[in-house]
């Protein structure tokens, strides 16, 4: 496009080549806008495979401890009748903390992982915000284009 409008600048009238000017930046920037939104998906597979291989599994493995805790629990209150702290509390409390440290743990991770994800979606959102605003002036242009080759083919046709 760009080379058509140096075309047109050269062999037609101002106007005409302003319009196809307008145009090209129009169409280079929908360029530079598509691969800036590229490059910032392509930031985020980093943060996406953190998700399936950290996250994912530091969740899964705070429930798996919290189930064992409970199931520690369970076992020593059904050998336990009374209310007494059984012998085999400690290990049981121990599992307990270590399963609320799991879980904090992964807590911690997705906090950091959706304020991640939602700084990316913010700037997905202006990128596509500004190529839509883009592609919407372009038919402005497109239209000026047109109309201002119309009039010179019109007036250069005997």
């Amino acid at each position: 496009m760009a080379e058509r409008a140096r075309r047109i600048d050269i062999l037609g009238p101002a106007e005409v080549a302003r319009a196809a000017e307008e145009l090209a930046v129009s169409i280079r920037r929908d360029v530079d806008l598509a691969t800036k939104l590229m490059e910032l998906a392509d930031s985020q597979r980093p943060a996406a495979e953190r998700i399936t291989s950290g996250t994912v599994p530091a969740m899964t493995s705070a429930v798996e401890a919290m189930e064992e805790a409970t199931r520690q629990m369970q076992e020593l209150m059904a050998e336990v009748g009374d209310v007494r702290v059984p012998p085999g509390a400690n290990v049981m409390f121990e599992a307990f903390e270590r399963a609320e440290e799991l879980a904090n743990t992964a807590i911690t991770q997705a906090h950091e992982d959706n304020n991640a994800f939602t700084v990316f979606l913010d700037e997905a959102t202006a990128i596509v915000a500004e190529l839509e605003s883009n592609q919407e002036a372009r038919e402005g242009i497109r239209e000026r284009f047109t109309t201002a080759a119309r009039h010179t083919l019109d007036a250069a046709t005997p």
